[in-house]
């Protein structure tokens, strides 16, 4: 392998080594702490601005971000300005630093402004204006009421166990749903969130929690096929809005029909009256008053029984019908 290195005379940054041979850092973090080294001093670009200039995705930046900070070349705090206001200072190095190296570095940049304080009441010197025209004056006092006010006049009562009661579970709710929304990058990193927009999407997946629905289907309902999508949080955000189910519709309670509930199977059996040593119950298919087992053995029973002479008897009543003479006219 042969190289040519033209040493170039202008427009050229010095970066170490270890930052372009770095076995675990990426092609976009690379590229991403490269180009913030190489700004000129006092320029204030943001990361994301960076990203979009190198034309690194907002996954790809989410990734090397995370790199940056495990390798110790991107610090980040959350800071509270004078007016009141909170922004995120980062510090972004060449070199590895541990932390209380790189807080010192940014105290000593003044990246990380001390919170301001208002100053007491005794500080305020008096103004140098000329004071208002006239004499001071005393308060005006209210009328008294011309009639005697009826019921009562105290403060409003305070809210309910009931409001309290919801606007708790509204928060557990929220709490909930932001928890739900930072777990979704299990599902791939294409729909890792940040803290923030997943704060102010809270409410949005707070919704489906309020249908009683479970994280699981949630998570099933929200993720299933955006590995493919051209946008993954763009649709995320879609279905969190449009795809809620609806809710289930109420039926109203009424009063049980009695023909639609089936009887027990007892209430329709009878006692056998054939001899049994214990009462025996069985469910009639007619009108019979005795058990299958005891119609069958009844019915065996006459089977086996002899004849009692119904031929005998039939003869004799033949002949007897032949031996009468005929009535004569």
């Amino acid at each position: 392998m042969h190289r040519h290195v033209s040493a170039p005379a202008r427009f050229f940054s010095q970066l170490p080594n270890d930052i372009i041979r770095h076995p675990r850092l990426s092609a976009p973090a690379v590229r991403l702490l490269a180009w913030q080294l190489s700004l000129p001093e006092g320029a204030d670009e943001p990361l994301w601005r960076t990203a979009e200039r190198a034309g690194i995705g907002k996954v790809a930046f989410q990734h090397a971000k995370r790199q940056l900070r495990a390798e110790r070349y991107l610090f980040e705090w959350r800071r509270q300005s004078a007016d009141g206001r909170w922004q995120t200072v980062q510090l972004l190095t060449n070199v590895p630093l541990s932390p209380d190296e790189a807080r010192e570095h940014a105290a000593t940049a003044r990246a990380l402004p001390a919170v301001a304080r208002p100053a007491s009441r005794s500080a305020v010197r008096p103004a140098g204006t000329a004071p208002a025209a006239g004499g001071p004056t005393r308060r005006s006092a209210a009328p008294q009421p011309l009639e005697t006010p009826v019921g009562n006049t105290s403060h409003p009562p305070a809210p309910t166990s009931s409001h309290a009661e919801h606007r708790i579970g509204s928060a557990s709710h929220h709490h909930a749903a932001e928890a739900l929304l930072l777990s979704l990058a299990r599902s791939g990193p294409h729909l890792a969130l940040p803290p923030r927009k997943a704060r102010q999407w809270a409410p949005l997946a707070a919704r489906w929690l309020e249908r009683g629905i479970g994280a699981d289907d949630i998570r099933t309902a929200l993720t299933a096929g955006l590995e493919h999508a051209r946008s993954p949080l763009g649709a995320l955000r879609w279905r969190l809005e449009h795809a809620l189910p609806e809710p289930a519709p109420a039926v109203a309670a009424g009063p049980p029909d009695p023909g639609s509930t089936p009887l027990p199977r007892v209430s329709r059996m009878r006692e056998c009256t054939g001899p049994h040593t214990q009462p025996l119950l069985f469910v009639p298919v007619g009108d019979e008053e005795r058990c299958p087992a005891c119609r069958t053995d009844g019915a065996a029973a006459a089977a086996a029984a002899p004849s009692s002479g119904s031929g005998l008897t039939a003869f004799r009543a033949a002949r007897r019908a032949l031996a009468v003479p005929p009535t004569s006219t």
